[in-house]
């Protein structure tokens, strides 16, 4: 099935926005053809997985530095970009922080994560343009901050860049 904005829009507006970013993610790893484990993905150089402590491991064996759900893990399809394949990692979280991110990069010598990065909102957009992935959130305040400034910090537009292993917010 493939999936495109409009798509991902119908289905936001019957579903629910999170469950149409589900269902686009999940499309696009079908139409990729690559194997999905049962919590985590094949890439051209080995498995990325989840496992029941939700501890991030390459290949059975936790990357350095470990990387720790909060409540969970989702590991999003694997992105080629030259020889190496980019898996954006979404840690779950609570209602102060629902979403923080990290890539891992993983090629022939193994996998490598950055830090974690990220408003705590969920991402709006992921585009990969050359060597580069961008992505793009709103900005987010917990439930217990005020309402209006909430809703200031939902409208702010947050882009993220990442290349070579390094991941930069773009100066607004």
């Amino acid at each position: 099935m493939k999936m495109n904005r409009f798509t991902v829009s119908r289905l936001a507006r019957h579903f629910g926005f999170g469950l149409a970013i589900l269902c686009a993610a999940s499309a696009g790893a079908f139409a990729q053809g690559l194997p999905q484990e049962e919590h985590g993905f094949v890439t051209r150089f080995g498995v990325l997985t989840v496992d029941e402590v939700k501890v991030l491991q390459f290949n059975g064996r936790p990357l350095e530095p470990v990387i720790t759900g909060n409540n969970s893990l989702s590991l999003g399809e694997p992105m080629r970009v030259g020889a190496t394949d980019i898996v954006l990692v979404t840690d779950n979280g609570g209602t102060a922080c629902p979403c923080l991110y990290y890539f891992v990069t993983v090629s022939k010598s193994g996998a490598k994560a950055t830090p974690s990065f990220g408003t705590c909102g969920e991402i709006t957009d992921v585009k990969t343009v050359g060597r580069s992935i961008s992505v793009v959130m709103p900005g987010y305040l917990g439930p217990f901050e005020p309402a209006k400034e909430r809703r200031a910090a939902q409208r702010q537009r947050h882009v993220f860049i990442f290349r070579d292993g390094v991941v930069k917010e773009r100066p607004k």
